[in-house]
């Protein structure tokens, strides 16, 4: 259990104490710690969309969920190191740096998955159950996918639906509710410009290191089309809300229209706009933004009467 509290005390190091007390040091970007606090504030939206509140839920959930994704990320980086030390923007990684072991990592990862599955298993074998087959989809599946087929963003982007499905479940409700399918619908449309823009970006050096990329098949400009294109799909999935039981007031709808007009206008600008190179740092903050005023938005219609 010390191994477990320790684990989340986020900082530039983490100090971890194993059964046998032996001192490993945690680069804080082996576990992605900003990746898996998203992924968290993912799952609790998803809890909180029930109208829920029961705070023992809420902490496992949230333990959970954290520790599972942060042992994720600590297995992945340990399937790619090869590939990450080839790379300018990933060669600072911890293990491919030389900051910790392969063997280290792979016991971090280990103890984090097993930590998350305790945590979760408090809340129902189904979230636990999310939780695991999503570890193995991405680990087993989406991380080797990637070297072999530029598609391998849709898996990418069903493993980061999944979390909402696991929060929803926690608080004792049924996994194919209307409500809940939307938010993952969301959740999985919303991410694919992620990957495209980073193809934007280094996509080239993707390339170089071993991953497949869309940017062998289009130039930039097409794959910024692409990218703007699946935004605007995604703005307009968002409108489809009544399909799906979600009922907003007059106030509420000239809301989230307004949102999904300004976050489409500012997104155009960003990707046509100005040197992409500059400007991409910008959009990631945009579409994250974006996502989080939504995701904000559905939570307060479900709690507030």
């Amino acid at each position: 259990m010390k191994i477990l509290i320790r684990l989340l005390i986020i900082s530039k190091h983490q100090v971890v104490k194993n059964n046998l007390g032996i001192f490993i040091s945690v680069p804080a970007r082996l576990l992605r710690t900003r990746l898996s606090l998203m992924v968290t504030f993912s799952a609790m939206s998803g809890y909180l969309l029930t109208g829920s509140s029961h705070i023992g839920d809420l902490i496992f959930l949230a333990t959970g969920v954290f520790f599972m994704a942060a042992g994720t990320s600590a297995l992945n980086q340990v399937q790619e190191y090869r590939l990450d030390a080839r790379m300018k923007r990933t060669l600072g990684r911890p293990i491919p740096s030389g900051e910790i072991s392969i063997r280290k990592s792979l016991l971090i990862a280990s103890v984090l998955i097993f930590g998350g599955t305790l945590f979760l298993s408090s809340n129902g074998w189904l979230p636990m159950a999310l939780g695991l087959t999503n570890i193995l989809f991405y680990n087993l599946i989406y991380t080797p996918l990637k070297t072999r087929s530029w598609l391998a963003i849709v898996p990418g982007a069903l493993v980061g639906a999944v979390p909402p499905l696991i929060g929803w479940t926690s608080a004792g409700y049924e996994l194919f509710h209307p409500r809940i399918l939307f938010v993952a619908s969301f959740v999985f449309l919303w991410q694919i410009p992620h990957f495209w823009m980073l193809m934007i970006k280094y996509g080239k050096e993707y390339e170089l290191a071993g991953f497949s990329s869309i940017s062998k098949i289009l130039n930039q400009r097409q794959i910024k089309s692409v990218t703007f294109g699946w935004a605007v799909i995604t703005s307009l999935f968002l409108m489809m809300f009544p399909l799906f039981g979600i009922i907003l007031s007059q106030t509420e709808l000239g809301f989230f229209i307004a949102i999904n007009l300004m976050f489409i206008t500012l997104f155009y600008r960003l990707l046509f706009k100005g040197n992409i190179i500059k400007t991409i740092g910008k959009a990631f903050i945009l579409i994250n933004t974006f996502a989080l005023v939504v995701f904000l938005f559905l939570v307060i219609n479900a709690l507030v009467p």
